[in-house]
């Protein structure tokens, strides 16, 4: 069995796994490889394994990705290619990390032709992986061109290693590079949404000051067309009978929210319903319900589950007033981690549009949640000496720029709500990035 003795032998493992047909002949393949290397040769696989670990725990160490890709003699291209298969999916401040200097770095690739092919197979690993989707979404017009930039491969200068192309994180870039969201903010007042905010720094930095950006895709915040529920206002019992999340425009919502509980392959049972109807399912009528759509069946412990969701999504609204009285007082930062999950995953489930309720009171109350949350974390910031990610402020840290993300792409939140929630994660990530973090 191949063994990895030396980058040669290391060669031919890899090309004899790409060889493989399937990806489970493949997955065979390694694991007789590294019980052969285990068994066998325990001092090294325990050397390979723990240099394994440490760099993943380099890839997702913010304070550390500066540093290797300012050293010109690290490989920065090598690594980072390296790091973004290693980076973890919700470790939302290293990606961001990531972002600011790929953008860099594709935007130097384009403008002068250099190190094109290396830039290429970066682009294409963003392209194809599921754990980079954000980032992906972010550059993909710079990927764009330089896909096209690979392609006509004329007049190209002969590719060159870069020096230390990679700035400091911490030093305001001196053109603004790109505008999140296509919001002009620039023609918008900066007003404080509360005392002691600071204003978003989406604008030009003031100089010495960081520069940060929070990024989504798909943004779109045009107020949603509502189209009237005659069933409501005419009060028609044929015409609520028909009622269905189909009609009321809240079956992608839905299905998105089915996909996260792992339970999409049920989504005939809640298309045939209306949003309240959802909304109201238990132990005690879940059979009506599934008698009335009179189709398939659906298994004992899916029904479970599926009133478990239910409740959660029913007691939605009084969770939150009960967070908003709990966040006037002081809270402990176990407390805090809990509040900051129940957010992260409750903005997972649907938020009702204008075909379902009149207003937008739950969105207002998610806003004003989070603004609450982010107060709590600026006080624990305040009082701790360096961040750790694994910390429970860290980690707090981390689902709060999820929320974020899960907050600005929802379309049923109105501007002023998105542009209030970039300015709280904006905040945040200005008091976290002054700070030391220790990310081991």
């Amino acid at each position: 069995m191949l063994l990895l003795f030396s980058v040669d032998e290391m060669k031919q493992l890899a090309e004899a796994l790409m060889q493989c047909k399937s990806f489970k002949e493949r997955q065979e393949r390694l694991r007789e490889s590294l019980d052969h290397l285990s068994f066998n040769y325990p001092d090294l696989y325990t050397v390979l394994y723990r240099g394994m670990k440490k760099r993943e725990l380099d890839s997702n160490d913010p304070s550390k990705i500066t540093k290797w890709l300012n050293n010109p003699s690290s490989k920065s291209f090598v690594k980072l290619h390296e790091a973004l298969m290693l980076v973890k999916n919700n470790n939302i401040m290293a990606k961001q990390e990531y972002m600011y200097n790929l953008r860099r770095m594709l935007n130097q690739t384009i403008e002068n032709g250099t190190n094109i092919e290396k830039a290429v197979k970066i682009c294409n690993l963003i392209q194809k992986s599921p754990n980079l989707t954000i980032i992906h979404e972010n550059l993909k017009h710079l990927i764009r061109q330089v896909n096209q930039l690979n392609n006509s491969e004329r007049h190209m200068p002969t590719e060159t290693l870069t020096g230390n192309f990679w700035p400091n994180y911490f030093r305001p870039p001196q053109i603004d590079p790109f505008q999140p969201f296509n919001v002009q903010h620039a023609q918008q007042p900066n007003t404080s949404v509360w005392p002691n905010i600071l204003q978003p720094t989406n604008l030009n930095s003031a100089p010495g000051l960081p520069h940060f950006r929070m990024e989504c895709f798909g943004y779109n915040h045009l107020e949603m067309i509502a189209k009237t529920n005659r069933a409501t206002t005419l009060g028609d019992p044929q015409s609520l009978i028909d009622l269905t999340i189909l009609n009321q425009e809240m079956d992608g919502a839905v299905a998105k929210w089915l996909h996260y509980l792992k339970l999409h392959k049920y989504q005939w049972f809640f298309n045939s319903l209306s949003y309240l109807e959802i909304e109201f399912i238990d132990e005690d009528n879940i059979d009506d319900f599934i008698a009335k759509v009179n189709k398939n069946s659906i298994t004992k412990g899916a029904q479970k589950k599926i009133c478990l969701s239910t409740k959660a999504l029913r007691d939605r609204s009084q969770k939150l007033n009960n967070l908003l009285l709990a966040l006037d007082l002081e809270v402990t930062p176990n407390e805090l981690c809990e509040f900051m999950t129940y957010m992260r995953d409750i903005l997972h489930y649907p938020i009702p549009n204008k075909n379902c309720v009149v207003g937008d009171q739950l969105q207002q109350d998610i806003v004003l949640v989070m603004e609450k949350l982010l107060n709590q974390l600026l006080e624990k910031l305040g009082k701790i000496r360096s961040l750790a990610a694994q910390s429970l402020l860290g980690m707090s840290v981390n689902k709060y720029l999820e929320c974020t993300l899960l907050i600005i792409g929802n379309q049923t939140f109105m501007k002023q709500q998105i542009d209030k929630t970039l300015m709280l994660a904006e905040t945040l990530k200005y008091r976290v990035h002054r700070l030391p973090r220790n990310f081991n």
